[in-house]
């Protein structure tokens, strides 16, 4: 399957900005996140080096607000300002514009950062930073939104329909998503008990109603591209686009349990999650035959293998959650490192996933590039994979002994902590290994686009003048 590629798209420059900072920002996320669980394991560290800027409770919401507004989130709207003229025919234009939006969403995120080390995070999960840099988010999200949407336009009539869908979804609720939380939760007019839902409503939004809708665009619109297949049930597709719409919002209600807020509001956050898996698993049927006997080719091609992986990490990502909603394994696991399991799902082996294997398949096209034949794509792969898999056990099981203990009156406190040691030095081995997965990437993403390497091999999934390739 190929698409229309306008003459020359305007968004490169802005694309290009989008997605190297997605790379430099990821990679410092990476080294913050590693020092961070080096405390946890050795808090004596603190003493020896009482480096306020570095201490636990600055660095944890800095790799948060970096994982999220400076890796993910910048790079799939990078990669989304590559992929949307290219399936609505329409080119952008003001590209200079553009390319301002893109340069103000990394001085947000630059903002955001010196505040959450010098100042300390806000407590606001997700919403760290003051109410400046949400500022600046809006005005870049204004013109990058605009821009994208403007190619969404004359799409409708033509290609799939489910991309244009999830992304239409997307676009609206991060705004309104981010605005409101940004009213309500620093207003100042909230009672206390509002604000909580405030908080959880908005940790939804921004992950079921923003981030995960993106993902779902590039799955839907690349994998069948690259597979040469379409997707099997248009009806299937839109019932599931609106369950999770209508439900996206609802799940961090679970994380409620026992807490001041309405029984029937903690059961409405249950009842979502088992409905959205339930959705979710209606997408993974429509995925499942898109890769089905595809195998050889997803060794080969390194963006169908990254695709491949966030679509059954999509699938693992709700079923934990699912998991975590029924009635006995909420009140046993609520409040402990399972919350840092889904983060890890969701961040690193799904949103993760799609946004590398968009990165190898579509910024060939806006930079007239290639990906040279080296060892490298493999140790992305692999790198990355397995830390994030390491990372996402090692939470798993600390989350779960973790419950069990504390749900043990017998068990002192000081025997809970020497339960989670040897499940974090497992998540620390994995962060590393994701960290020099990450480095492979930036080498080969700079050097690419400084053309310091031939690149071989044709493209998988535009036409272009000068072929280039995500193989191996």
């Amino acid at each position: 399957m190929t698409f229309p590629l306008p003459s020359q798209s305007k968004a490169s420059n802005a694309a290009v900005v989008m997605i190297t900072s997605s790379a430099i920002w990821g990679l410092l996320a990476a080294g913050l996140q590693t020092l961070s669980t080096i405390q946890l394991l050795l808090p004596v560290l603190s003493y020896f080096a009482p480096i306020p800027v570095l201490d636990y409770g600055h660095l944890a919401p800095a790799v948060s607000f970096l994982l999220i507004y400076g890796w993910i989130t910048s790079g799939l709207l990078g990669v989304l300002m590559i992929l949307v003229p290219r399936f609505s025919g329409i080119p952008f234009r003001y590209g200079r514009l553009l390319t301002g939006g893109a340069i103000l969403w990394q001085v947000g995120v630059l903002s955001g950062l010196t505040g959450i080390l010098g100042e300390g995070g806000t407590g606001i999960p997700f919403l760290p930073f003051l109410r400046p840099v949400t500022c600046i988010f809006l005005v870049s999200f204004l013109v990058l939104g605009t821009g994208i949407t403007r190619g969404l336009g004359g799409s409708w009539k033509s290609g799939p329909l489910l991309p244009r869908l999830y992304l239409l979804g997307a676009l609206i609720s991060f705004p309104l998503g981010l605005g409101t939380a940004e009213l309500l939760l620093r207003g100042g007019t909230t009672p206390g008990a509002v604000q909580i839902i405030v908080q959880l409503v908005w940790a939804s939004v921004l992950q079921h109603l923003w981030l995960s809708p993106l993902a779902l665009v590039l799955l839907f619109q690349l994998i069948p591209a690259m597979t040469g297949r379409a997707t099997s049930s248009l009806s299937l597709g839109v019932l599931a686009w609106i369950t999770t719409l209508g439900l996206g919002g609802w799940l961090s209600n679970t994380l409620a349990s026992e807490g001041p807020l309405p029984s029937w509001l903690q059961s409405a956050g249950v009842v979502a999650t088992l409905l959205l898996f339930v959705a979710v698993l209606g997408n993974g049927i429509l995925l499942q035959p898109l890769l089905e006997g595809k195998m050889e080719e997803i060794k080969r091609n390194v963006a169908l293998r990254f695709m491949s992986v966030g679509a059954w990490s999509y699938l693992a990502a709700y079923g934990w959650l699912a998991f975590l909603a029924l009635p006995g394994v909420r009140q046993t696991t609520v409040f402990t490192m399972t919350s840092n399991t889904t983060q890890t799902l969701l961040i690193f082996l799904f949103w993760g996933s799609v946004l590398s294997g968009s990165v190898y398949a579509l910024l060939p096209v806006a930079r007239n590039m290639g990906w040279p034949s080296h060892p490298a794509l493999t140790w992305h792969f692999w790198f990355t994979t397995i830390g994030a898999g390491m990372m996402v056990s090692g939470y798993a099981l600390a989350g779960i002994f973790q419950g069990l203990a504390l749900n043990d009156p017998g068990v002192p406190m000081g025997t809970v902590a020497s339960y989670l040691r040897p499940f974090l030095v497992v998540v620390l081995i994995g962060q590393i290994v994701w960290w020099v997965g990450q480095m492979a990437f930036s080498s080969l993403l700079f050097s690419s686009l400084l053309k310091l390497f031939p690149s071989t091999a044709p493209m998988a999934v535009f036409p272009s003048e000068n072929p280039a390739s995500t193989t191996r």
